[in-house]
């Protein structure tokens, strides 16, 4: 009898046990097989690069592989949209498009007009997670061609790289595959631009401290007048560009030039008033020190402003 029990006993773990080992041995036959796809991005042409929009069109050629039979899945832009697109090739492992599209970046102007940027094309599937599809940079068939130009940039290179992006809506990571174009603005260039006009301005309101006695009228005169051509290149200067919460270096260098000009000019005003007052003593004192001042604050002033550049 105490076989029988023990025997029982057997039967019912035995029988147990194989419940539950059966469903985790059909979760694994059920569970999706991961496939991974090479992609590679050839670029031809690289078009307009907008500034105050931060948009830019670049036609290129696309190519996903991988070995063997697998699902290429259906991919879709995350900054931008295809504008055209065709495919070359298409067989069970490999596909080859050609396609002209439209992109977007948030760019960071805070060192404007010494700028450098990264022009992106990021690539999702639409339908299928990590865990069923994750893209592999494909370095072999990834490039830029070497006759591509963007007028007033320089290209410094490219990068081609997988990140995985997770939705908290859905629970779910999808893999991203971002290839990137890193471009810059010619230093000697930008920099001619930027400081030439500038250094005219400037050196028109320190000279024109040389004017004393009946000559302040004129002295005035000429600094106002730089005051109106530093205004006016600024908005030059900011016309490319749009509404931003922060200040660039071209503002912070443009507000260093206000602080120089508007000196020389309180300087002239002050002058003006002592010598209608007929106090010349006073008014040489000040003429003595601040001809021979301003040049120093002046260069006081734009050397904290090229500290803060980062």
């Amino acid at each position: 009898m105490q076989r029988e029990s023990l025997l029982a006993c057997f039967l019912l773990c035995a029988t147990l046990a194989i419940q539950i080992h059966v469903p985790s041995a059909q979760a694994q036959v059920e569970s999706p097989t991961q496939n991974v796809v090479k992609v590679g991005i050839y670029v031809l042409q690289i078009g307009k690069f907008d500034l105050s929009t931060g948009s830019y069109t670049i036609d290129f050629y696309l190519s996903m592989a991988c070995n063997g039979k697998c699902n290429l899945g259906s991919f879709e832009f995350m900054d931008g949209r295809a504008d055209t697109e065709t495919l070359i090739e298409n067989t069970t492992n490999e596909r080859l498009y050609r396609i002209q599209g439209s992109f977007y970046e948030n760019l960071d102007l805070q060192d404007y007009p010494f700028d450098s940027h990264t022009l992106k094309i990021e690539i999702e599937d639409q339908n299928l997670p990590k865990q069923q599809l994750v893209y592999q940079p494909d370095i072999a068939t990834s490039g830029l061609d070497e006759r591509i130009i963007i007028v007033g940039w320089n290209i410094s290179g490219w990068n081609a790289s997988v990140v995985d992006h997770y939705y908290t809506p859905f629970n779910q990571t999808y893999s991203r595959y971002i290839f990137s174009i890193m471009i810059s603005r010619p230093g000697l260039t930008s920099g001619l631009n930027m400081f030439l006009p500038v250094f005219f301005v400037v050196f028109v309101s320190l000279i024109s401290m040389l004017l004393v006695g009946n000559r302040l009228e004129s002295r005035i005169l000429l600094t106002v007048t730089a005051l109106l051509a530093a205004v006016f290149f600024q908005f030059t200067l900011d016309s490319t560009l749009p509404p931003l919460g922060y200040l660039t270096f071209a503002d912070k260098f443009m507000i260093a030039t206000y602080i120089v000009i508007i000196s020389t000019l309180a300087i002239a005003i002050l002058l003006l008033k002592y010598n209608d007052k007929k106090d010349l003593s006073k008014s040489e004192k000040i003429q003595h020190y601040t001809v021979r001042a301003m040049p120093v604050v002046t260069i006081i002033i734009y050397a904290i402003t090229f500290l803060s550049f980062r």
